[in-house]
C-alpha cells in the first residue's frame, strides 16, 4: 500500500488566557461598537425580531432587504 492521502493535522496555537469582562465592561464595549450606527429591525413570519446595527450609508440597502428603522 502507498502512503495515506490525508494531510497531517496542524495544531492551532493556544490563545492566551484573559480575564473575563464584567457585565459593565461588556455593556460598554457593545455600546462603543454600536455608536454612530442605525438600528434596523425585521420581523419574520413567526414573530421573531432580527436586529441589525447598520452603518448610516447602508440603510437604503437594508431597507430593500425588508428591514425597517426604529
Amino acid at each position: 500500500m502507498s502512503d495515506s492521502a490525508k494531510r497531517p493535522r496542524v495544531r492551532k496555537p493556544a490563545e492566551p488566557l484573559t480575564q473575563p469582562l464584567s457585565s459593565v465592561e461588556q455593556r460598554e464595549a457593545l455600546q462603543a461598537r454600536e455608536a454612530g450606527k442605525t438600528v434596523m429591525y425585521q420581523i419574520d413570519a413567526w414573530g421573531h425580531v432580527e436586529t441589525r446595527f447598520v452603518r448610516t450609508q447602508n440603510v437604503a440597502t437594508w431597507q430593500a432587504k425588508g428591514f425597517f428603522v426604529r
